[in-house]
């Protein structure tokens, strides 16, 4: 875990990718990083309420998600779930028959148009860059390799939905890297300084989607945070600095959890999930996972209470997120004899080779920060209550949703906040 940081008042959500490989190559145009990222041609500035169509879809992939890795993982968990979900989204206008099916039954989108499904991203994008009192940044480019055709419709999918800008990949595999690493670090405002190495030689595409936010909250004084017990899964009792607000909150007072929205002064919502008596965050989150955040939002009551909240530096790495995706049903992307990803290029085979997750969440009195960075590689062979009183001294789970559409933008299973 890495030691705590110095927040600026902040939630910071950042980077996707996807690598797609194969032994051609191709001439395309290269275009720098913009001071600000380009909006979806096809996008409404009014259609974040729209775009909660996502909401329910990146709830449930997201709780599943969130449980996959935390079976496999007996440290805190955070991972980004609409990162994951816009990468693959993108991915999904190139994949095609039972392999598209399979993402689209990963995504919880089986019942969403592929049109419809693009348009909600294109809204969320465009809302998400629209408000002037704070920052939330939505950016997507593709990085092409001279020679291979890419499908025109493809491209024109993720431009005009994704706003997708266009970039070409060095030969050099080191230079691929730094110019791409550069663009995401851009677009991040410094949080995902590196995310690549080198790139492959026999990568055609490379799509980055990166995420950035930026708000802060004025709950938590500075002077009320002491050393306070948590009990960790184990039973053990450790000492966590603690913050402490009395404050007006939405709150939803379950059997099985006690929840609180925390607000900010972005278009973010900090939900915090305190499981009760014998419960686990995977318990709860398990009960939450039909309704995704919805579920949360249709439950909460306006109140007046307390919140013991401890300070937060996590970090969390998936180097290998296959099994996970196997077992929610992508299967046939792996697969060099399966892959149907012809919607991208006349190339064969195509197939996904390996998927990396990075995440961390920061939380302080003056706000939140946290960043993401997803790589996905495709290569080739060659209740109502009066007050409320909330305390995190246990292992909790936390949600990042967008406060309009509801979409879980981060999740979190906290298990020792030291």
């Amino acid at each position: 875990m890495a030691g705590p940081l110095r927040l600026r008042s902040t939630i910071a959500v950042a980077a996707v990718v996807v690598i797609v490989a194969a032994g051609l190559s191709v001439f395309f145009l290269t275009r720098g990083a913009e001071e600000a990222p380009a909006l979806p041609k096809l996008g409404s500035a009014s259609g974040a309420a729209k775009a909660g169509v996502l909401a329910v879809p990146l709830g449930r992939f997201g709780f599943d998600l969130l449980l996959k890795e935390a079976a496999a993982s007996e440290d805190n968990v955070v991972i980004s779930p609409a990162s994951l979900h816009a990468a693959l989204s993108m991915l999904l206008n190139g994949a095609r028959e039972e392999t598209a099916a399979e993402l689209r039954r990963t995504l919880q989108v089986d019942d969403i148009d592929q049109a419809v499904l693009n348009q909600a991203w294109a809204d969320l994008i465009t809302a998400a860059q629209a408000s002037k009192k704070t920052k939330l940044q939505i950016a997507d480019s593709l990085w092409l390799r001279n020679g291979v055709e890419f499908k025109q419709d493809f491209l024109d999918l993720n431009r005009d939905y994704f706003a997708a800008e266009l970039g070409g990949l060095a030969d050099d595999p080191a230079a691929a890297a730094r110019e791409i690493n550069a663009w995401i670090e851009e677009r991040t405002h410094g949080k995902i300084p590196k995310l690549f190495d080198s790139i492959d030689p026999l990568t055609l595409l490379t799509l980055v989607n990166t995420v950035y936010l930026k708000v802060s909250w004025e709950h938590f004084d500075p002077e009320l945070t002491a050393p306070a017990p948590f009990t960790l899964t184990s039973g053990e009792r450790v000492e966590a600095d603690t913050m402490h607000a009395h404050l007006d909150a939405a709150v939803s007072l379950q059997q099985a959890f006690d929840a609180v929205l925390l607000p900010t002064d972005g278009p973010v919502d900090v939900w915090v999930i305190v499981p009760k008596g014998t419960e686990t965050p995977e318990s709860v989150a398990s009960a939450l996972r039909d309704q995704g955040t919805a579920g949360l939002y249709a439950q909460a009551v306006e109140s007046k209470g307390d919140v013991a909240l401890p300070k937060l530096s996590l970090e969390y790495e998936a180097k290998q997120l296959r099994p996970a995706l196997q077992a929610l049903g992508m299967r046939r992307a792996w697969s060099p004899d399966d892959a149907q990803l012809e919607g991208i290029a006349d190339v064969k085979p195509l197939f996904v080779q390996g998927i990396r997750h990075k995440a961390t969440l920061d939380m302080n009195e003056e706000g939140v920060e946290a960043a993401a960075a997803t790589g996905i590689e495709v290569g080739t062979t060659g209740m109502p209550v009066d007050t409320f009183s909330i305390n995190a001294d246990r292992p909790f789970l936390v949600v990042l949703a967008e406060s309009t559409s509801r979409v879980p933008l981060f999740m979190s299973l906290v298990r020792d906040p030291r």
